[in-house]
């Protein structure tokens, strides 16, 4: 133990300051006894710095918020003993403390508090490469040291034995020195549970960015929504040259934290300056904690990926970043699309009017190796039958009157080294289905009126809102072109089999309507959320987007209500529908059904009161109740 020579109340305002200079000298290599450094280097009678609150926010990087749960615990015991517990991060700013109430109150007066550093400020670096082992001082004003002096244990938080330091534990005490090997314990139960977190973050965003494909847009953040890593998709969709914007860090931050207490769901949040870009945000935890996120990014286009439109050379306008739905169904369909666009069989989408088959086409063609070049698509049943053939075959000049007199090449051939999408495949008339199955087969199209092949590579993806065997069995469809077209099947659900997506889709919907109808903030209430859900949507998505655009064009109030919607989805049947929807006998709401009207509201307390028609008190007395805390 040593002790340093100091005025009793400059003795307590140096403490930090002498015990880092102590980690400093001990990585070194040029430790020299206390009594000499105090006569030869003064300590300061301030701290070296203080921060602002919002600069203190800013520090608590992923070290301190894994390091908490362990303070707090270690604090509540070291609080009898007449211990104060601090934290400090890698450059000397104390972000945290706690113990023994008098002790830290004490401390407070004489600045050794969070946000203030107390780290010479020469030598930062050298500080933040303290020994590993714990380090006990004394500062006394005599010697020995008085019963009343101040005593001191810290040891350094790295994370990996002889890695980086991502901070220190202090113990201080006055009279009985703090156990040394508490502080050493304690620092190493921060290490275990950083390294236990950057451990698991690190698997699930190996995974991830594995599992995506070259074109998807993702993004890898820590718990206080730093970037971690970035796909070039998500680099060139954003323009990131470095960090993200300080308000996507914080909104990340929120989401995040939100996530711990709703695994379940995603974040979903909206990129500055850019509302048609939204970002998914899905939560890595490590025991109930977010410890970082993956962000998928939807919306927009990638200008590398996709060459601008033009009538000469149709693109496609989607990937699968804007297929929007968290449900089982979904993501089933979307996993079998993902592996549709790694190969070049033909694929056969199976949905009802309105579920986004063409989507789904788009997405694939994005995805895939012809995603540069052309997505061309046909509906056969808008085309009459004696003019589908030219259309998509081609024909050669003077084949008709009224023809172009150098002839016309057809949709295969302008769909040559990209993919050709046919809408409502059974309505092909035979001629024309046996003109396709040549083209399956041979590669090769015959146009009207010639006699030559021409070699064409296009990928064929035809969707139907029938059943094609069905058209087998009754004659309409040829069994041969089945066989051959129907080698990947993809079932999109109908939206009334999706149901909890239709909030999402909802909302997500009228973000673009705003911009339509030139209005902003607008939101649906719960009971409009409950409408919309019970509805079983016949026309699916389209109906869904039509419902929404035309709320948001005619609603009086910025919250859109039931009233707000068409009579016949008001008229769905809500399940449990009463005195309001989640109410027990008493009218108080249960957990669940109040968690979801607080996202239905974006957290809003003062929307979420209206929306339940309740007073704030009584909102806040059952946040309370259930302990719900955004």
């Amino acid at each position: 133990m040593a002790s340093v020579r100091h005025g009793s109340d400059r003795a307590s305002r140096a403490l930090a300051s002498v015990l880092e200079r102590d980690l400093v000298a001990a990585e070194l290599g040029r430790a020299r006894p206390l009594e000499q450094r105090a006569g030869d280097e003064p300590v300061p009678e301030r701290p070296s710095g203080a921060l602002t609150a919002g600069e203190l926010a800013q520090r608590l990087d992923d070290a301190f918020w894994l390091a908490v749960p362990v303070l707090e615990e270690s604090a509540a015991r070291l609080a009898s003993s007449g211990q104060a517990l601090s934290f400090f991060d890698s450059a000397g700013w104390m972000l945290w403390v706690g113990g023994c109430g008098a002790i830290v109150d004490h401390l407070a007066e004489l600045d050794f508090r969070p946000g203030t550093r107390w780290l010479p400020a020469a030598d930062p670096l050298a500080a933040a490469s303290a020994d590993r082992r714990a380090l006990e001082l004394v500062v006394s004003d005599r010697d020995p040291p008085s019963p009343e002096a101040w005593r001191c244990s810290a040891a350094a938080v790295k994370s990996r034995p002889g890695g980086e330091v991502l901070g220190t534990v202090h113990l201080t005490a006055r009279g009985d020195a703090p156990d040394l090997a508490a502080a050493g314990a304690i620092a190493r139960a921060v290490e275990e549970r950083v390294r236990s977190a950057l451990a698991v973050r690190e698997q699930v965003i190996e995974f991830a960015f594995r599992a995506a494909t070259p074109s998807e847009a993702i993004l890898a953040v820590d718990g206080g929504g730093r970037l971690v890593a970035a796909s070039p998709a998500a680099r060139r969709l954003l323009g990131l040259q470095g960090e993200l914007p300080p308000s996507v860090r914080e909104d990340l931050r929120a989401a995040l934290e939100r996530a711990s207490a709703a695994p379940d769901g995603d974040a979903v949040l909206e990129w500055p300056g850019a509302p048609q870009v939204t970002l998914l945000a899905s939560a890595v935890r490590l025991e109930q904690r977010a410890v970082g996120g993956i962000v998928r990014v939807a919306g927009g286009r990638s200008p590398s990926r996709v060459a601008p439109p033009s009538a000469e050379r149709p693109v496609a306008r989607y990937a699968f970043e804007q297929i929007l739905g968290r449900s089982e169904a979904i993501g089933a369909a979307i996993a079998v699309a993902r592996m549709a666009a790694r190969n070049e069989l033909p694929v056969v989408l199976r949905g009802e009017s309105g579920t986004g088959k063409e989507l789904f086409a788009q997405a694939i063609h994005s995805d895939s190796s012809r995603a540069e070049g052309p997505f061309v698509a046909v509906n056969c049943g808008c085309i009459p039958a004696a003019l589908l053939e030219a259309e998509l075959f081609g024909y050669e000049p003077g084949t008709f009157t009224g023809g172009r007199r150098d002839g016309n090449a057809g949709k295969f051939e302008k769909a040559a080294d990209g993919t050709i999408f046919l809408d409502e495949v059974t309505e092909l008339p035979p001629q024309a289905q046996a003109a396709l199955l040549r083209v399956l087969q041979e590669r090769e199209v015959v146009r009207l009126g010639g006699s030559s092949p021409r070699r064409i590579d296009t990928r064929v993806i035809a969707a139907t809102n029938a059943s094609l065997a069905d058209a087998v069995r009754t004659g309409r469809f040829r069994a041969d072109l089945y066989y051959r077209l129907n080698v990947l099947p993809i079932g999109i659900p109908p939206l009334r089999e999706r149901r909890e997506d239709v909030a999402l889709l909802a909302r997500a919907f009228l973000k673009e309507a705003e911009a339509e109808v030139g209005r902003s903030g607008l939101s649906f209430s719960h009971d409009a959320v409950a409408c919309l859900e019970a509805y079983p949507w016949p026309g699916n998505i389209r109906e869904l987007r039509n419902i929404v655009l035309r709320s948001a064009a005619t609603a009086a109030k910025s919250v859109i209500g039931p009233a707000d919607l068409p009579p016949e989805v008001r008229a769905a049947p809500v399940a449990g529908r009463g005195p309001a929807p989640g109410r027990g006998e008493a009218g108080e709401l249960d957990r669940e059904t109040l968690i979801a009207a607080l996202q239905a509201s974006e957290w809003n307390v003062a929307r979420t009161a209206h929306d339940l028609k309740v007073s704030r008190m009584t909102l806040y007395r059952w946040l309370r109740k259930f302990h719900i805390d955004r």
